[in-house]
């Protein structure tokens, strides 16, 4: 089969055992429960270094629930304290990385990165409030 595939796609590399890294999900076969255990907790710590290396000035909250009674709250433009540009790229990038992780390991925070997905182009001072 391997060979198979080479000719068709060139080298590949193959993966063997119980234990296997597939982009940034740790997929892990555990025979004796027959089970598979699925953590993305090396994916959240690198979303988190990562930001706090970026705003070391911020002080990330551990809230119960990500959604909070403001959520769908929004001010009016005219009213609104809009993100630098440089941490407009920061938002965006990090609702991205949180949009992947709550489609596959963290359902629980898709609501509240569902609405940050939709702020990304013009993010304001609450945006990021809720983002932290």
């Amino acid at each position: 089969m391997v060979k198979q595939l080479e000719s068709v796609y060139g080298e590949i590399t193959v993966h063997r055992g119980n234990e296997h890294d597939y982009l940034g999900m740790i997929l892990k076969y555990e025979p004796e429960k027959k089970n598979i255990v699925l953590s993305m907790e090396n994916y959240i710590r690198g979303i988190l270094d990562q930001f706090m290396q970026d705003n070391d000035d911020e002080e990330i909250k551990v809230m119960k629930t990500p959604a909070n009674d403001n959520l769908f709250q929004v001010r009016k433009k005219v009213d609104a304290v809009v993100l630098s540009k440089h941490k407009t790229g920061q938002f965006h990038i990090t609702v991205a990385k949180l949009l992947f992780l709550a489609k596959r390991g963290r359902p629980d925070i898709l609501l509240v990165v569902s609405f940050l997905t939709t702020r990304v182009k013009l993010p304001d001072m609450d945006d990021w409030k809720k983002l932290l």
